[in-house]
């Protein structure tokens, strides 16, 4: 069997105080999405007794039922209807504290196992300990993860999740927004990063997100739903209504993660204190620096390198004129005769600022294309084969930056190493743009909290093409489609120290890299 049903209960939010209620209408919308004879039915984080405790004190002044006795009342819905049951619990821990979990339930009743939380969001590590395990279940149908809201947003922990083999990732969630009117509310992992996560990794994902307000001022967004492994909402639910989403899946569909490093980079796993951004994060960034000011050369082909140089010079010239430290020209020159790059070294020398120019070799890898970095006629360096472990980021223009190239983009990994090492912008060169590329940009950007340039020739007029994103993920400028021509933007550095998702969630020293440090590559 690899076609199985599933059914995300959408829940309107309850307040602590209202616990038990919201027990009775979380069991009753399991018997009502087990009329649709789902083989999987999931709902979201902290079902019960509710999402924001208010404090450890306020959760046990309210004396919430034993978690025994709570799976078992769903374990009776597991049997009633046959199907297995993913439900997210605060859940009492020896340390005093409670956890964040996420129980399965297999059609017996039974509890298969937890997962507990690893990237705590915002408030609730007042009351919630991280977990340190990722579990994958070898379930009739294929492996299936687990994973809870905000795990998300760390790419190692669905990646891991992948890597072990989980084709089908439950994730149990407390999608929250910061927009009132109900028709707008949304959340950057339903825009982009969800939809990146199951790209990636070549996984199905399912999301149970609750609606309404708790606490008077957590207000959530809704929009549960599947989405398939090529990106796509397969259903998504409406931001304001409870309902139950249904998606049938086939598991062979899923292919597992498209592109996977070489090597694995020893950063990956690297106590947070000893990488190079957290010293970076400590450094003042002097008055005068504050701005990576970077021109795009969106080039188009060319039968010889002759127009091509030309090209390039006059395209330069208009954005040095513009106030250009750093140029990144996309699209590589017609051939791979060595005087192309010298003469590109001599047009370097020129001017104050540094080059990152796309080069044919046949030594460069799968991408066919080495980048080569240039600053006042001198090579800095030059990507692959620089001699450097992991993936090298240089000081160029102004700023710290590193290089991703053609599928390199597709695998979290190679991003992730270029952050850890320091980058402030990320140039993502690809031959032809594409809608899931400007997916796949945001998220990197976003859960690394640096800039990232998708630096494309100019591709069809109907079509998409170059563009940069800020550390939120948000386009800066895009190019046209269909035309060479040049892009300018300034970059606020600053932004890229700003590695909080939210008060406590941080990028770098959130990471949990003790969950995932068996992973190959």
């Amino acid at each position: 069997m690899s076609h199985i049903g599933i059914a995300c209960v959408q829940l309107e939010a309850r307040d602590l105080e209202h616990a038990e209620e919201a027990l009775e209408w979380a069991l009753a919308r399991v018997e009502e999405a087990g009329r649709h004879r789902p083989e999987i039915i999931l709902l979201p984080e902290c079902t019960y007794p509710a999402y924001y405790l208010h404090s450890l004190e306020a959760y046990r002044r309210s004396e919430p039922r034993p978690v025994e006795e709570v799976l078992r009342l769903f374990g009776e819905k597991a049997r009633r209807h046959r199907a297995y049951i993913a439900v997210g619990l605060a859940r009492p821990h020896p340390s005093g504290q409670l956890r964040n979990s996420v129980a399965l339930i297999d059609p017996q009743g039974q509890v298969l196992g937890f997962h507990d939380k690893l990237f705590l969001w915002h408030f609730d590590r007042e009351w919630f300990d991280p977990g340190a395990e990722l579990p994958v279940f070898d379930l009739p149908f294929g492996r299936v993860g687990l994973m809870i809201c905000a795990d998300a947003r760390m790419p190692e922990i669905p990646r891991a999740l992948a890597l072990r083999g989980a084709r089908l990732i439950l994730d149990a969630t407390a999608l929250v927004t910061s927009t009132g009117a109900p028709g707008a509310r949304t959340n950057p992992q339903v825009l982009y990063m969800l939809p990146a996560r199951a790209m990636e990794n070549g996984v199905w994902i399912a999301v149970a997100n609750k609606v309404g307000m708790e606490a008077g001022s957590v207000v959530y967004c809704g929009r549960s739903g599947v989405i398939a492994p090529d990106g796509q909402y397969r259903s998504m639910g409406s931001p304001d209504r409870e309902e139950i989403v249904l998606a049938e899946i086939d598991m062979e569909a899923a292919p597992g993660p498209r592109v996977r490093p070489a090597a694995p980079d020893p950063l990956r796993t690297a106590p947070s204190g000893d990488l190079p951004v957290a010293q970076a994060l400590q450094a003042p960034i002097p008055p005068d620096a504050l701005y990576l000011r970077v021109g795009l050369l969106q080039m188009g082909s060319y039968p010889t390198a002759t127009p091509w140089l030309q090209r390039v010079a006059a395209l330069g010239e208009t954005l040095i004129r513009q106030g250009a430290s750093l140029l990144v020209v996309s699209g590589p020159p017609p051939g791979a005769d060595p005087s192309i790059l010298e003469a590109m070294e001599a047009l370097s020398a020129r001017w104050p600022c540094g080059w990152i120019v796309p080069f044919p070799e046949e030594d460069a890898g799968p991408a066919g294309i080495a980048m080569y970095f240039l600053d006042r006629g001198r090579r800095i360096g030059r990507y692959p084969g620089d001699g450097q472990r992991g993936f090298p980021v240089y000081s160029i223009g102004g700023g710290m930056v590193g290089v991703l190239r053609e599928s390199e983009g597709w695998a979290p990994e190679i991003a992730r190493s270029a952050m850890l090492r320091g980058a402030e912008l990320l140039i993502w060169w690809v031959s032809a743009a594409e809608p899931d590329l400007y997916t796949l940009a945001r998220a990197r950007a976003d859960e690394n909290r640096v800039f990232v340039a998708l630096a494309a020739p100019p591709g069809q007029a109907e079509g998409v093409a170059s563009a940069i994103f800020d550390p939120l993920g948000q386009p800066l400028a895009t190019g046209v489609p269909g035309a060479e021509h040049a892009i300018f933007v300034s970059l606020f550095r600053p932004l890229t120290r700003h590695k909080e998702m939210a008060p406590g969630s941080h990028v770098v020293f959130g990471r949990r890299p003790e969950a995932f440090h068996d992973l190959p590559g």
